[in-house]
C-alpha cells in the first residue's frame, strides 16, 4: 500500500426505493454477502453535511463482494426521484459471476449491470463506469484495481441529488486522507475530515467539478468496518 494516494475502490452507494427488493437482487440473485447496516433520523447533522443535503434520513444495508463493498440507502427523507439519465456520476457497473450468466441486467433502481465471467478472479463488483461531461478533463485521481474504474463522456444533465434512485456515490480507499484531499483541488469538500471509532477510520465527502459525489475513506485498522482486509481480494 502506498504511503499516500488512492489505493482502490472501496464501495459504491446506491439509493434504492425498496430496501428488501434491493437486497434480494444483490444478495439472492447476484451473490453479494450481508455486511450489516445502520440508519439515521432527520436532524443528523453529520449525514446532512456529508451528503450536502438538508433533512436526510435513511436505512442503510452494507453488502460485501470479493473485491469491494456496496452501500444501499433507502432514503425516507427527502423523497427520492428518478435519477436523470444524463446526470454525471456512476452510469453502469460490471459484475463477475461464476454461474455462466452473461449479458446486461438492471438493478431495481435503474443502474445497468453487465454480467461477466469471474474466471479465476474476484466475483461480484469488478467494474464501474463513471460518466462526466468531458473525460479529457480529469478532476480526480486514477483508481487502481482490483475494481476497474472507467471514465466516459456523455453527461449532459445537471447532477442528481444524492437521494435520487441509482448509484449516488463512489468511495475510494486512500492512504493519507489529508494529503489526498489536498491534492484533489477541483473538489468542493462538504466537510472536514471526520475521524470515526476512536480514530480507526476517517472519511470525507465532496463533489468534483464535473458533478461526481465521492467519498474518501482511510481505514487505519483491520477493525474498521469497511477495511479491505475484510475482502477476499485486497
Amino acid at each position: 500500500m502506498p504511503d499516500t494516494g488512492v489505493v482502490a475502490l472501496n464501495h459504491v452507494g446506491v439509493s434504492v426505493a425498496d430496501l428488501a427488493r434491493a437486497r434480494a437482487f444483490w444478495i439472492d440473485e447476484l451473490g453479494a454477502l450481508d455486511h450489516g447496516g445502520f440508519g439515521w433520523p432527520v436532524g443528523t447533522a453529520p449525514a446532512d453535511e456529508s451528503l450536502a443535503t438538508e433533512g436526510t434520513s435513511a436505512e442503510v444495508a452494507l453488502l460485501r463482494t470479493d473485491a469491494a463493498f456496496l452501500e444501499l440507502f433507502a432514503f425516507a427523507s427527502p423523497a427520492p426521484a428518478v435519477r436523470p439519465s444524463g446526470a454525471p456520476g456512476v452510469a453502469a457497473l460490471v459484475w463477475a459471476v461464476r454461474d455462466g450468466r452473461r449479458g446486461r441486467v438492471h438493478c431495481p433502481d435503474g443502474t445497468p449491470v453487465e454480467l461477466v465471467a469471474a474466471g479465476e478472479g474476484p466475483a461480484g463488483l469488478v467494474g464501474v463506469t463513471v460518466r462526466v461531461p468531458d473525460p479529457g478533463v480529469r478532476t480526480w485521481p486514477a483508481v487502481p484495481g482490483p475494481v476497474a474504474v472507467t471514465v466516459v463522456g456523455g453527461a449532459d444533465a445537471d447532477p442528481a441529488r444524492p437521494v435520487d434512485l441509482g448509484v449516488n456515490h463512489l468511495c475510494l480507499d486512500v492512504a493519507g486522507i489529508a494529503d489526498v484531499r489536498r491534492g484533489m483541488q477541483d473538489v468542493r469538500w462538504h466537510h472536514d475530515v471526520t475521524e470515526s471509532s476512536g480514530g480507526i477510520a476517517a472519511v470525507c465527502y465532496g463533489t468534483t467539478a464535473d458533478g461526481v459525489l465521492v467519498e474518501l475513506l482511510e481505514s487505519r485498522s483491520p477493525e474498521a468496518f469497511l477495511s479491505r482486509c475484510r475482502l477476499a481480494y485486497e
